[in-house]
């Protein structure tokens, strides 16, 4: 969650530390996100194909702006992702406890039934398997990719567990689970002593609100920190798929992912760019994807921003969203322009609520 009054970076930089969730851990708003390292000729390579060069170069731009945040995952480029993180950190000669490593384990990473999930056996194996390939000794945040249907909820809490306790993991988190299900791992959590649930990652934006509903005010309710990913909505928050000049030979086209709503999503981005055509940061006019960006800033569940890139400059334009600023009517209408239609029971909470929220004395 924000905490306000934060000291800043050991970097002179305007990024803001953040403890996440109900913690002692620090981490910048912004999470630097690596799902473009090391794809091949599959899923992940239409996302990225960044190799150690180049990743060398981001990961220095991101130490130097202040981030000490990076965000992975066992899946990504089939462990790729994991091996070039670890040999970037080698190569830049960064000490460890510099570095927040976040990494999650649920996917697919060989072809037996048991070599997926987060069955015991697989969250065991596959975390010794990180911590090689990220050439460490722990992992700071340890997290549940999504939800297992056919492991029970017991089995996975436990066995992050025996991880914390072990020493190989420092916190632990989930990714896309439903509001019902985290509060149930809280509850177990709770009832056994277990490590607690840390964070959350899940995706939330201008045109993808959906997470106001039920998982927010949960997260709020029990002081779990908020990691967004895809916070540009696979790119269509960059305005560069709205107009009548596009062409669809772009990566949407080819990997439309995470789904919007465009009838909905044209009037937002024209918010936006009105937005942000009365704007400057660092001396240069500023662009509808650093509004989209500066905006999940703004909102107070909100504890780290996941920024990917395949460029240093796209990485530089996506820090400098930190910058921004918005007026209290700026909010508003971006606010208004992107709110969820209403929805049962929502409304009738709102209705039935309101005199006793509003009491007085």
């Amino acid at each position: 969650m924000t905490t306000p009054n934060l000291p800043q970076s050991t970097h002179d930089a305007p990024l803001r530390l953040r403890t996440l969730g109900n913690s002692g851990l620090f981490v910048s708003e912004l999470c630097l996100g690596t799902m473009t390292f090391g794809g091949g000729d599959d899923m992940w390579g239409l996302i990225g194909q960044l190799q150690q060069e180049q990743v060398d170069q981001l990961v220095k731009t991101a130490l130097d702006a202040g981030i000490n945040f990076i965000d992975t995952a066992n899946v990504y480029g089939g462990g790729a992702s994991e091996r070039i993180v670890g040999q970037s950190l080698k190569n830049l000669d960064v000490r460890r406890e510099d570095v927040v490593l976040a990494t999650k384990v649920l996917g697919p990473m060989g072809d037996g039934p048991n070599a997926r999930g987060a069955s015991r056996g697989h969250i065991m194996s596959e975390c010794k398997a990180s911590l090689q390939r990220l050439q460490t000794d722990y992992i700071d945040l340890y997290q549940i990719h999504g939800f297992d249907p056919a492991t029970p909820m017991e089995e996975t809490l436990e066995a992050l567990n025996t991880l914390v306790q072990q020493g190989h993991v420092r916190y632990v988190g989930l990714s896309n689970w439903a509001a019902w299900q985290v509060m149930k791992a809280v509850g177990i959590t709770q009832a056994r002593r277990l490590c607690p649930i840390l964070s959350l990652q899940a995706y939330y934006t201008l045109v993808g609100r959906d997470l106001e509903r039920e998982v927010i005010p949960m997260l709020e309710s029990e002081n779990i920190g908020l990691m967004v990913w895809s916070p540009l909505a696979g790119g269509y928050l960059s305005g560069k798929y709205e107009g009548p000049d596009i062409s669809e030979e772009n990566r949407r086209a080819r990997f439309d992912f995470p789904p919007a709503n465009r009838e909905r999503g044209s009037a937002v981005i024209a918010v936006m760019r009105e937005i942000a055509a009365g704007k400057q940061v660092d001396g240069q006019p500023v662009s509808v994807a650093q509004v989209a960006l500066a905006w999940l800033l703004h909102q107070n569940a909100v504890t780290s921003v996941i920024v990917g890139a395949k460029r240093v400059d796209q990485l530089r334009d996506n820090i400098l969203a930190a910058q921004i600023r918005f007026s209290a009517d700026e909010l508003a209408a971006l606010d208004d322009v992107s709110r969820l239609p209403a929805e049962y029971p929502g409304w009738m909470l709102e209705r039935q609520g309101e005199y006793r929220a509003h009491r007085q004395g």
